[in-house]
C-alpha cells in the first residue's frame, strides 16, 4: 500500500499534515478517507501534501474533494501542497478535471499551513485592482 503519513504541526491553531507518497488509487483511498475523517472530527486544520505523490486517481481526488467540503462546512482549513513541477501528474489531473480551482493549493508547506490555519479551504477569488 502506498505510504500515507500524518504529522501534527504545532501551530495556533494546530494543523495536521497528511503526506501522500507514491501512487494513490482506489486501493489506498479508503485509508486516506479514514485518516482525513478522524482529523476533521478532531477539529484540526488539514494540509494534504502531494509533493511526493507520483500518481493520484479520480477516487483519491473524490476523497480529497469530499473531505475539503466537510472541512469548509465545519469552518476548518483544508489546503493542498502541490509539486513545483507544473507537469506533474497531480497538476494534470486537477487541470483535466477542472477541480484545481476547488482547492486552496500552494507549493510550500509553510504557505499551506498558514492558509489552513486561517480557515481557508477553497481557492479565494482574486480581487480586481
Amino acid at each position: 500500500m502506498a505510504p500515507i503519513s500524518v504529522t501534527l504541526a504545532r501551530r495556533d491553531p494546530e494543523a495536521a499534515v497528511v503526506a501522500l507518497v507514491g501512487e494513490h488509487d482506489a486501493y489506498s483511498s479508503q485509508r486516506l478517507e479514514n485518516e482525513l475523517t478522524v482529523l476533521l472530527d478532531e477539529g484540526l486544520q488539514v494540509v494534504v501534501d502531494l509533493r511526493d505523490a507520483s500518481f493520484i486517481d479520480s477516487t483519491t481526488l473524490g476523497v480529497l474533494l469530499a473531505e475539503r467540503q466537510r472541512a469548509e462546512r465545519a469552518g476548518l482549513g483544508f489546503t493542498l501542497v502541490l509539486p513545483r513541477d507544473e507537469f506533474a501528474q497531480v497538476h494534470q489531473i486537477l487541470e483535466l478535471t477542472q477541480l484545481g480551482r476547488a482547492f486552496a493549493s500552494f507549493t510550500s508547506l509553510d504557505d499551506g499551513l498558514r492558509a489552513a490555519g486561517a480557515g481557508q479551504a477553497a481557492r479565494r477569488p482574486s480581487k480586481a485592482a
